[in-house]
């Protein structure tokens, strides 16, 4: 058992804790598109290439800290046994104590007698008797000692575990610190970031205001839901009237990011064929850094929540070569569409996104995407 302790913990205890992250939320909701149509997505290269340094260290932070909180908890479950070993020892030896001291009594009371022998041969029946009484009170002397000591060797090798052990949570604890600072700091270079993109954005978009043919600028092309029948954005000379209204929890603890775009999202998908989806959109948003609203309000549009669906599992309109493509699952459809998101049109709603997503109708595509997403 000690070995085992020690390997095990040893071996938690050097693997090094990648980063948390759970700035997925509180960084992806800082976008907020602006008022006007636009001709082009205004941000320079070098903000986008700061934008996409962002996004990987958000991603790599978050792989990095679900790996921190399964090690702990796999490690509190150790202590746990740990420590349920040593209540179970300790609740034993009392007993066993007591055998012992009672058999070392009858010994004792034997060999201080006048002749222990005689003291034998008068209390037995029979030859035989008296040494089998003999030999059981040996015996049990002996077992009872040696029990003694295995419990007392098993308690040793237990408790020295629980040093190691504790030793081991503590370091994985200031580990976590780190990654929780880390964290911080890849958040704010994340921001830092958006509000720069959102700057060049918001001067490009109040130079194109001025020349009314941008409002009436019509682009060509397929995005994913170029085809998509089922789309309810075909509306192609819109212009945008909505903005992301993006208010930022600030919550950069797993389980209450989880839990509470679960219950939004479940809420927003309550009598839908993706109902109960909520669980699988927050840990992707977690796991990618991607705005956890996004991906179930293209999903309202292109399908209606899942209600009529370009191919299996697919309620956003998404195309392959020759057809749409299909999963076997909601979950296997939401984790690939979020990741997809998140490589492809970054971490929330632009005019640049749309653009992309659904150029036929980009304008009037933002407009309903943005809407669904503020009802969530």
């Amino acid at each position: 058992m000690q070995h085992s302790n020690h390997r095990t913990a040893a071996l938690i205890a050097s693997k090094p804790a990648r980063i948390i992250t759970s700035a997925a939320l509180a960084v992806t909701l800082t976008a907020a598109p602006m008022l006007s149509p636009v001709a082009a997505y205004a941000a320079s290269q070098a903000t986008q290439d700061q934008l996409s340094a962002a996004q990987q260290k958000i991603e790599t932070a978050t792989s990095a800290y679900n790996e921190a909180r399964t090690k702990l908890e796999d490690l509190q479950k150790q202590i746990d046994t740990n420590e349920a070993s040593i209540e179970k020892i300790e609740a034993e030896l009392p007993d066993q104590q007591a055998k012992a001291s009672s058999a070392m009594r009858d010994l004792y009371k034997y060999q201080k007698g006048t002749n222990p022998i005689v003291s034998f041969l008068v209390n037995a029946q029979s030859l035989g008797e008296f040494i089998t009484t003999c030999k059981y009170t040996n015996q049990i002397t002996s077992s009872s000692v040696d029990e003694i000591e295995e419990l007392n060797k098993m308690q040793t090798e237990l408790e020295q575990n629980k040093t190691e052990l504790e030793q081991a949570k503590s370091q994985l604890e200031t580990e976590q610190k780190t990654a929780e600072d880390a964290l911080a700091q890849a958040q704010q270079l994340r921001s830092e970031a958006q509000a720069k993109a959102e700057q060049e954005n918001a001067a490009e978009l109040a130079k194109l205001e001025a020349d009314k043919a941008a409002a009436a600028e019509k682009l060509s092309g397929e995005g994913v839901s170029g085809n998509n029948s089922n789309s309810q954005a075909n509306n192609a000379n819109t212009t945008i009237d909505t903005t992301v209204n993006n208010s930022n929890t600030g919550n950069s603890d797993y389980d209450s990011f989880i839990n509470e775009w679960t219950s939004r999202i479940d809420n927003y998908l309550a009598g839908s064929p993706m109902a109960g989806q909520g669980y699988n959109f927050a840990v992707a948003a977690w796991n990618t850094g991607v705005d956890p609203r996004w991906s179930p309000a293209i999903a309202c549009i292109e399908s209606s929540k899942g209600l009529y669906c370009a191919g299996s599992y697919n309620a956003w309109g998404w195309s392959a070569r020759g057809g749409w493509r299909s999963f076997g699952s909601w979950s296997e459809g939401v984790s690939a569409h979020v990741a997809y998101l998140g490589a492809n049109y970054g971490s929330t709603l632009t005019p640049a996104a749309a653009k992309k997503y659904c150029p036929p109708t980009w304008q009037d595509w933002y407009n309903k995407v943005a809407t669904q997403m503020n009802r969530i």
